[in-house]
């Protein structure tokens, strides 16, 4: 039987996988603790899945599969670290890159650390070229996000959020449209481009058939625009009027975040004068602006 038909989970060190998990887990537990007691696990259920995933496109791009899984569960350690996001403005990725040397020294895995750390590192880091495993979990995070499982990913994530159904979500749904445009042409390997296509297409039916019902039950009004930011072409969801009736003026900008450039959406209302803003990083394709220099 092939591994990727068994829980690949279990040709991993169960007490590794336990430190990672627990990482997540507690992180993100300290993240939402405003929110009562309750045990939040969203991240490390996302890493199992950009694992396999990632062990999937290893095994048909003839890598190692387990350094792919390791690398998966390790991704995003470093998001909520210390129960902040961000926190000092330090990108996720430099502190799961530490996780993954301090939880895998002294492990049958220790030799992989050098190449799951540079894999990690190189999901943000402009000047860290991609190794295999660094392509791997980036298509794998990616995939994760697009298709079927893209669109159930998105209202779960922003249920957790307390973004539920109303007419605000639908703009949100901007980045999903965004990210499935560009995902054949961003993604890195050559397993991961050919699911992409598949999965992009079943995204934008998605929620073409969504605003055509919400429409239709008359519960808000919009359109799905194309607009070129900044050179990258941006699919929007754009509200036909304001709340009040009156025409909205739409302008776009880019403004520079921790990890990405950010394409800016804002909506004016040219009656009420009421302003909303929507915010989404940009995807990585060629011609996308240079990030600004990094501080020191």
């Amino acid at each position: 039987m092939n591994s990727s038909d068994t829980d690949v989970l279990g040709v991993l060190l169960p007490e590794v996988v336990g430190k990672i998990r627990r990482t997540l887990i507690d992180n993100e537990t300290a993240y939402q603790r405003e929110s009562g007691n309750a045990e939040y696990s969203s991240l490390w259920t996302h890493s199992v899945r950009v694992a396999r995933i990632a062990h999937y496109l290893a095994e048909r791009e003839r890598m190692e599969p387990a350094a792919a899984l390791l690398a998966g569960l390790l991704h995003d350690v470093g998001k909520f670290a210390d129960g902040k996001y961000h926190k000092d403005d330090v990108a996720e990725e430099e502190i799961a890159a530490e996780a993954a040397e301090r939880f895998l020294s002294g492990t049958p895995y220790a030799p992989w650390i050098a190449a799951i750390r540079e894999g990690i590192l190189s999901l943000y880091r402009e000047d860290v070229a991609a190794n295999d495993l660094g392509r791997v979990v980036y298509d794998a995070d990616r995939l994760d996000k697009m298709g079927c499982m893209g669109v159930a990913q998105f209202f779960a994530k922003n249920a957790l959020r307390r973004h539920f159904l109303d007419n605000e979500l639908m703009v949100r749904a901007s980045v999903e449209l965004t990210y499935a445009r560009h995902a054949q042409d961003s993604l890195k390997t050559e397993t991961g481009r050919g699911l992409a296509l598949e999965r992009s297409e079943k995204t934008r039916r998605f929620y073409e058939g969504l605003l055509e019902e919400w429409e239709t039950l008359g519960l808000g009004s919009f359109s799905i625009l194309e607009e070129s930011i900044e050179g990258i072409e941006c699919i929007l969801v754009v509200p036909r009027t304001c709340p009040c009736g009156g025409k909205l003026e739409v302008d776009f900008d880019i403004r520079e975040s921790v990890k990405c450039r950010s394409a800016v959406v804002q909506y004016r209302c040219l009656g009420c004068g009421r302003v909303k803003e929507f915010t989404f990083c940009l995807p990585n394709v060629k011609g996308l602006p240079r990030r600004c220099e990094r501080e020191d």
